[in-house]
């Protein structure tokens, strides 16, 4: 709203002025200065309605102009991005609180088994064999089970933490009624091969970053065009009388036109300072247009590479967890026949 502001601002100094103007005065001359059949108090009422248009021969006004809808059209692109920013963030909470509820049951099941292990391990105490070991195994499984049962608090603080992320996120916050996601989601579809390096160029950082070095671009022409001279038509079409009765009449009519041309001769170096700063704030935008478009390179790059050493992560975590498997029935199968 700020930024469409501004562009009305700007584009009413391309627009003509018009103004009414009305006075009323009341004045006394000085005694000694009388002439026969003046009077010493007289009135004077005065309406008027001027106009005034500066001309924008050199585009200066145009340029201000279209760098404000640059302006307009980088702040929309920002707020796409800052909805953008919100939806993924609101994602990627919500796949964080499914997680740690996933994380949070796996450290249950964590502290289950290691209490089962050292109910054995005390068993065994109990029964005397090999006490001096079997006194270090219990001592050793209570502190694996106090460390689960510290993790798995550790993941009920993480996942309330989440939760009230993803409320504030999803504008409810502190109602407590978002519960998120209670599993992962699934993905439909991969990322298509071939996508063309030009959809870059759609993401709301790089326009934005695009439409502020356009602004920067017009506002050093305008700057260039300070120095050229600079023409303003007034006129104005009104009454002014002594008899308030006699205002609105053809006697008390007056009208003016009039042209002014200036033409900027010796300011202090304002004017040369003034385009100075402009060319040093288009440098600015430029650099940091590249900055933006190769960050944009990099993040799509670096997420499609992570692709490919995450699908090689899941699949040896799927040997690891067949292996796992097997070691789980062999453990099991020694320990019926009393070998473990």
């Amino acid at each position: 709203e700020q930024s469409r502001a501004t562009v009305g601002q700007v584009t009413a100094d391309l627009l003509p002025t018009l103004g009414l103007d009305a006075r009323a005065s009341r004045s006394q001359s000085p005694g000694d200065q009388r002439f026969p059949g003046v009077d010493q108090r007289s009135n004077r009422y005065t309406t008027s309605l001027g106009v005034s248009w500066e001309l924008d021969l050199w585009g200066r006004l145009s340029d201000n102009r279209g760098a404000a809808l640059a302006d307009l059209a980088a702040t929309e692109s920002d707020y796409h991005a800052a909805r953008l920013s919100l939806a993924a963030n609101s994602a990627r909470t919500a796949v964080t609180v499914a997680e740690l509820r996933l994380l949070r049951q796996l450290t249950e099941v964590d502290v289950a088994a290691r209490s089962t292990q050292l109910d054995l391990l005390e068993k065994q105490l109990d029964r005397g064999i090999d006490p001096e070991v079997a006194a270090l195994d219990v001592s050793l499984g209570r502190t694996d089970l106090a460390r689960a049962r510290a993790d798995l608090a550790e993941r009920q603080r993480l996942l309330d933490e989440a939760r009230r992320s993803l409320e504030t996120l999803m504008g409810g916050y502190p109602a407590g009624r978002e519960p998120g996601l209670d599993r992962l989601p699934a993905l439909k579809r991969g990322i298509p091969a071939g996508l063309p390096a030009a959809l870059l160029v759609r993401r709301p950082d790089v326009l934005a970053a695009e439409y502020r070095l356009r602004a920067t671009l017009q506002r050093e022409s305008a700057a260039r065009k300070d120095f050229l001279p600079g023409i303003r038509l007034t006129g104005d079409r009104g009454f002014t009388t002594q008899d308030l009765a006699e205002l609105i009449s053809q006697p008390s009519a007056t009208w003016t036109i009039a042209g002014q041309l200036t033409q900027p001769l010796f300011q202090g170096g304002l004017l040369r300072a003034n385009l100075r700063g402009a060319k040093a704030r288009y440098e600015e935008a430029l650099q940091n247009y590249a900055d933006t478009a190769l960050t944009a390179f990099r993040e799509v790059e670096t997420a499609l590479a992570a692709e490919q050493f995450w699908n090689l992560q899941v699949g040896q975590l799927e040997k690891a967890l067949q292996e796992a498997r097997t070691a789980e029935s062999l453990a099991r199968g020694q320990y019926e026949r009393g070998l473990v």
